[in-house]
């Protein structure tokens, strides 16, 4: 039996193209951190790209993977 993964995040409906390196080195970083911080200009795919280090990172994490999206409570 698999266990069921906790979290919220949502399904993706594109594949994720390139950035391996920039993926492997975020996973690396969560085995030691809680927390990861992607900083770039508007337009450039970070909030896609956590939500795919999201995905793969997941089952890492007993208590689930949450997505919190801030830009709302920014107004």
């Amino acid at each position: 039996m698999t266990a069921r993964v906790r979290g919220n995040l949502p399904t993706e409906v594109t594949s994720f193209v390139g950035r391996r390196r920039e993926l492997a080195e975020a996973g690396k970083l969560l085995r030691s951190a809680r927390l990861l911080t992607l900083t770039g200009p508007g337009g450039v795919g970070k909030t896609r790209m956590a939500r795919q280090i999201a995905a793969e990172v997941r089952r890492s994490f007993s208590d689930g993977v949450w997505l919190v999206e801030l830009a709302d409570l920014a107004t």
